[in-house]
């Protein structure tokens, strides 16, 4: 992994890996943070967001950001606090490309939330062989989508969860970069 920090403070982690495709057993969705899924309950449980991880891959804004582990539970609680909205897809495109339909709410219902608290990392194996690893300070949410948001997970057109939240952004301090995880 390389980290590097630019003059006007944005920061770049180039991983080596590839982004994340989604691949459907009718057991496991195996896609970047989303864990396990549950088909009877149409049930997931995802990493919403993770401590001292870079982004995968540039968000909308243009920039990969990570966040310090109190950053990321002070994010989780106010969002239960003020917020608890899920929505799908970030625009009408994406909605369209997938097959969907733009939703700032009601895709599904948040019935678990919480920060890993765990100081031994959650190893968990997709069955595609790939592997999800949830450490200490990692944001985690149950989700119960409503029908049509599940087939389209399902289908591997949605798979990942956003909270669409908003940050100030700081530059990165080089001993913040050295704590990153690959």
């Amino acid at each position: 992994m390389k980290a590097t920090v630019t003059p006007d403070g944005t920061l770049t982690v180039e991983t080596g890996e590839p982004a994340a495709k989604a691949t459907w057993d009718g057991e496991t969705v195996a896609i970047g943070p989303l864990v396990k899924a549950d088909d009877e309950r149409r049930f997931t449980l995802n990493v919403i967001y993770p401590a001292l991880k870079a982004d995968v891959g540039r968000a909308l804004d243009g920039h990969r950001d990570f966040a310090q582990p109190g950053v990321v539970e002070r994010a989780c609680w106010k969002y239960m606090r003020e917020y608890r909205q899920v929505g799908s897809f970030h625009t009408e495109e994406q909605a369209a490309a997938a097959g969907g339909v733009l939703k700032a709410d009601g895709a599904a219902d948040l019935v678990e939330c919480g920060i890993y608290r765990n100081p031994v990392p959650w190893v968990i194996k997709g069955a595609d062989g790939t592997e999800t690893v949830v450490t200490e300070g990692d944001w985690l949410g149950g989700f119960i989508w409503t029908p049509d948001d599940w087939a389209l997970i399902k289908a591997g057109k949605m798979g990942q969860v956003s909270v669409e939240g908003g940050a100030v952004r700081k530059p990165a301090s080089p001993e913040a970069i050295a704590k990153l995880r690959g």
